[in-house]
């Protein structure tokens, strides 16, 4: 096949890539060239900004593909841009979204969320639609949601290509640029235990990078898929204490959960730029996605948790080179709070100080 990917140079896009080039396609990649994995020398590169429709245009102007794969579609001007140029010239076209699509406001908040969470365990692709939809929202609202609901919205309505939408969670695994993991490996790492609000105290899926570039593969390949949205994540769910007890045996280091008040760690743990304490992945409602579809659509298939949690540490422990992960100047402050608050619930007062 005769493939596109954009935005194929970091994380996910750069495993997917390299298994394309293992199976013999014929990949070129659409980027401003700024990075050089390893098959660099391997792929077709087109260079050219997304943002910028004529240079797009140029770019793409004597190309056609089997399949495209967007992970770099963040408004409805990239999609719908890409759209107009390439109709015609695209087998089918598989754009990453997100999980965020369902929530109005950030991880914090269900406040006015387009899906009720706790009553929808799992929740499923077809509980949401974007028919009323405007194309406006609230400047407090969560901005990478919220586009992401534009540009699924315009594909369904206009596109003239074959599409597959594939929504995802909070992606974990090597090299990831957030370091969402390395947050928690570092604290497990130095023995001291770690807060959990109670407010986010919840059962969520996760998915391991490679899982999800292998997902993207495996979807756009079947037939079934075409003009489909679906969700892939982990097959296991999680809950805080059950991600802490199997990243702390992998590490090979005992750790404890304090699981404190959100009103106390709103209070005490803000960091210096004001925002507030936040453990990636955890949120203050059940996040739990229906893979049903999914499984029987392409035949999803998920890591083993022990294998792609261990190989992700041991590149964090061994390659890793983020310093410290979101927070970390904070830690000690962190310890105080969890230790405070766990020896006046056993004393058994009412008033919190540190």
């Amino acid at each position: 096949m005769n493939v596109l990917v954009i935005g194929g140079t970091r994380y996910m896009g750069k495993i997917l890539v390299q298994s394309l080039l293992n199976d013999g396609h014929k990949v070129s990649v659409l980027s401003r060239g700024n990075e050089k994995p390893s098959w660099w020398d391997k792929i077709n590169h087109i260079k050219a900004d997304r943002n910028n429709v004529d240079e797009l245009k140029d770019a793409l102007q004597n190309y056609n593909f089997d399949w495209v794969f967007d992970f770099q579609a963040f408004r409805k001007e990239h999609v719908e841009s890409f759209g107009n140029i390439m109709e015609g010239r695209v087998g089918k076209y598989l754009f990453v979204s997100t999980g965020s699509v369902y929530s109005k406001w950030d991880y914090g908040s269900t406040e006015d969320a387009l899906l009720d969470f706790e009553l929808n365990i799992p929740f499923r692709e077809n509980q949401v639609n974007w028919d009323n939809l405007s194309y406006d929202y609230d400047p407090k609202e969560l901005e990478y949601g919220a586009r992401k609901r534009h540009c699924e919205k315009w594909i369904i309505e206009n596109y003239n290509i074959p599409y597959t939408i594939v929504r995802i969670p909070a992606i974990m695994g090597e090299d990831d640029p957030t370091g969402r993991i390395w947050w928690w490996i570092q604290r497990i790492k130095d023995g001291k235990g770690i807060v959990v609000p109670e407010n986010v105290n919840n059962p969520f899926r996760t998915l391991y990078s490679g899982d999800a570039a292998q997902a993207f593969y495996d979807s756009i390949k079947s037939e079934k898929t075409t003009n489909q949205i679906y969700h892939v994540a982990s097959h296991e769910i999680f809950t805080p204490m059950s991600w802490i007890r199997l990243l702390s045996e992998l590490i090979g280091s005992e750790i404890n959960m304090y699981l404190v008040p959100n009103s106390i760690t709103d209070k005490y743990l803000k960091d210096v730029n004001g925002d507030e304490y936040s453990p990636p992945l955890l949120r203050n409602y059940p996040y739990v996605h229906d893979l049903n579809k999914s499984d029987q659509d392409f035949g999803f298939t998920t890591t083993n948790p022990s294998i792609w949690v261990q190989k992700t540490i041991n590149y964090y422990l061994n390659e890793n080179k983020i310093e410290n992960s979101n927070g970390y100047d904070n830690r000690e402050n962190e310890i105080k709070v969890g230790l405070t608050w766990k020896n006046n619930l056993q004393k058994l007062t009412g008033e919190f100080q540190i």
